[in-house]
């Protein structure tokens, strides 16, 4: 449950930073549908508000007519014109289909009102030629209701022009607001990578600690012991001053390998895992047994610390199965995807079938200083391989039983074969074209 809530935390980051630039896109789609809806509002409006005006400019045209007719009894022939410009202009106002997003019901009825009004009550006089009178209160009545309904749609326009501005505004809002959170997920991934950064150095720091008290400790207790017994009178038996020698020899050796780790350049090299476990193998004889599928076994790692650890289980095992016979260890190794988390990951287990430990024990086996081995012990121990193991954002895992054998497992994320191949190949290439 660790490893899950921490491999959550890690990619927690990008995934709010993901979110972040999702919504962005997301609000500027918005925006930009948001502005072409405003832009066909506005040309339905504007077609609305010219079409009005034309029945309106023709209405005023006809009103003319039937005026001047009026005092002089003549009427002009162009009013025949005009009226069926009027009809055709009603006519398509009332045919628009979105006209009732912008006239209510009371605009509607007027609308309709002028078409009866033109056809049944104001054509018949204007093709008689008489009762102007009556045709002239007609057409001031019409004049009124086109006036009631180009206020109504330029009003009306109006209010749906700020709606339109306002949905905009709050858009270029939520626009702003997305950039907002994904510079704030961006830095939070900063500071988190250099918090994470920080941890792998205090784990390097702790880890080869750990390893070099580990490996002195006994030396410095032997060395410790040849000075209390030493007397200023006495010259120290051969024994003792060869025991001496060979622990400073020792030390200065560790001091040397550690100090080499420790300084190691941070691209260390890196070797195909099938190799080094051979290398390994190849030393113990028949007491090691290595299986490892043909995917791993190309499986870039890094050399000095995986081959330190490895090597110290290896050890371990040994130490465990002395004094049984026919009974050879067995090194098992593949390579797991993660899809959830994007990743390979190298599973590998050291297993033995050695008497085991028991619970308490194999909780205790990672702690510092702890050993079943009353100093005997020369090599890294489990502290240092599990701290080893953290600095290359790992886990080692312990299962043991008493009577049944112990299993150690290394769990590492790692790079894939054909990425890694890729990159050599450009760097490769990247050299040949700069020599």
């Amino acid at each position: 449950m660790r490893f899950f809530n921490g491999r959550l935390l890690t990619v927690l980051p990008y995934l709010g930073m993901a979110a972040a630039l999702g919504l962005s896109a997301w609000t500027f789609i918005q925006s930009n549908r948001y502005r072409q809806e405003t832009d066909a509002i506005l040309n339905q409006t504007f077609e609305i508000q010219w079409r009005a005006a034309q029945i309106r400019e023709r209405l005023i045209r006809v009103y003319g007519y039937l005026r001047i007719a009026d005092a002089t009894g003549k009427l002009d022939a162009d009013i025949d014109r005009q009226m069926a410009l009027v009809s055709v202009n009603v006519a398509q106002l009332e045919n628009l289909p979105y006209l009732s997003r912008f006239f209510p019901d009371h605009d509607a009825e007027l609308l309709g009102g002028i078409r009866l009004t033109l056809e049944q009550k104001i054509a018949p006089l204007v093709s008689a030629r008489t009762n102007y009178i009556q045709a002239i209160a007609d057409m001031a009545k019409l004049e009124q209701s086109i006036y009631e309904i180009s206020s109504s749609t330029v009003d009306h326009s109006a209010t749906l022009q700020q709606t339109a501005s306002i949905d905009i505004a709050a858009t270029r809002n939520w626009f702003i607001f997305a950039i907002a959170l994904g510079l704030g997920a961006t830095f939070y991934l900063v500071i988190h990578q250099r918090y994470a950064l920080a941890n792998r150095r205090d784990l390097h720091m702790r880890s080869f600690a750990s390893l070099f008290a580990h490996m002195t400790r006994s030396r410095v207790t032997a060395l410790r012991l040849f000075l209390e017994h030493t007397q200023p009178d006495k010259q120290p038996s051969g024994e003792m001053l060869e025991a001496a020698r060979s622990a400073a020899v020792e030390l200065e050796s560790i001091t040397s390998g550690v100090l080499q780790i420790a300084y190691a350049p941070q691209d260390s090299s890196t070797v195909a895992l099938g190799a080094l476990l051979d290398d390994l193998a190849q030393d113990r004889g028949s007491l090691v047994r290595v299986s490892v599928d043909s995917k791993a076994r190309l499986q870039p790692v890094p050399a000095t610390p995986l081959r330190l650890v490895v090597n110290e289980l290896i050890e371990n095992a040994l130490a465990a199965l002395s004094g049984i016979r026919n009974s050879p260890i067995l090194i098992s190794a593949t390579v797991k995807r993660r899809p959830f988390l994007l990743r390979n990951y190298l599973v590998l287990d050291v297993a033995d079938n050695g008497a085991g430990m028991t619970p308490a024990i194999a909780v205790k086996a990672t702690t510092p200083f702890f050993s079943t081995r009353a100093g005997n012990h020369t090599g890294l121990g489990l502290t240092a391989c599990s701290q080893m193991v953290s600095t290359l954002k790992g886990r080692l895992i312990i299962n043991s039983a008493p009577g049944a054998g112990t299993t150690v497992g290394i769990r590492i994320p790692v790079h894939s074969t054909a990425a890694t191949s890729w990159q050599s190949f450009l760097r490769r290439g990247g050299k040949e074209a700069r020599g």
